[in-house]
């Protein structure tokens, strides 16, 4: 309990306070899946290896997306990546919608373990730099790499050979991408997102 003390709780309902979904919350969501589209797609197009980027600034949207908006992020997570890879060319749509599970899994994990162990949005201490690389980067992208290769492999587009050196292009690009940005957007952001309507301190509010 005194361990827990010392840390800024900005996940706890002050006295009287009700949150509910609304107008902000799609706001949020069309503002994050708008800024994915563009990063996503400048991404897929500046460096690509075959079906996979060697650094997509993507996933730095992911990453940090339900932190910020909890389940709108997490939707926003998956809903871009079918609007980008359209535009860049990069996949075909039902390799995309394949791909669905694995970006939405990229896009909740940091959100989910900074609301299950109260950890601060802008990384004001140790633990928070901690879990938000060990699940939000290397965990989510270790398994977002792995389903999209497996996408790939059933759909016939990369050849078990070439099955590792692909999941590991794909784990780096976008481990590399979500840790540099993502860290400075919860670094500079995070204090001002925090005390808008749109922060949610539960997943849906």
């Amino acid at each position: 309990m005194a361990t827990e003390a010392k840390y800024e709780n900005v996940w706890e309902l002050e006295e009287g306070e009700i949150r509910k979904p609304g107008i902000a919350h799609i706001v949020a969501l069309a503002l994050f899946t708008g800024i994915g589209i563009v990063v996503g797609t400048f991404g897929s197009l500046a460096v690509p290896i075959g079906f996979v980027s060697a650094f997509w600034p993507g996933q730095a949207i992911q990453a940090v997306g339900s932190i910020w908006y909890g389940m709108w992020g997490g939707i926003a997570a998956f809903l871009f990546p079918l609007i980008s890879n359209a535009m860049s060319g990069s996949a075909p749509l039902p390799v995309s919608m394949a791909y669905i599970p694995g970006n939405f899994v990229q896009g909740i994990a940091a959100g989910w373990i900074f609301r299950q162990l109260k950890l601060h949005p802008a990384l004001k201490y140790g633990r928070d730099w901690l879990w938000f690389t060990v699940v939000g980067i290397l965990a989510a992208n270790a398994f977002g790499a792995f389903w999209g290769t497996w996408v790939l492999r059933l759909f016939g587009l990369i050849t078990p050979d070439s099955h590792l050196v692909a999941w590991a292009g794909w784990f780096m690009g976008n481990s590399v991408a979500s840790w540099v940005l993502g860290v400075l957007l919860l670094k500079f952001l995070s204090p001002l997102v925090v005390k808008t309507k749109a922060f949610c301190k539960g997943y849906w509010a």
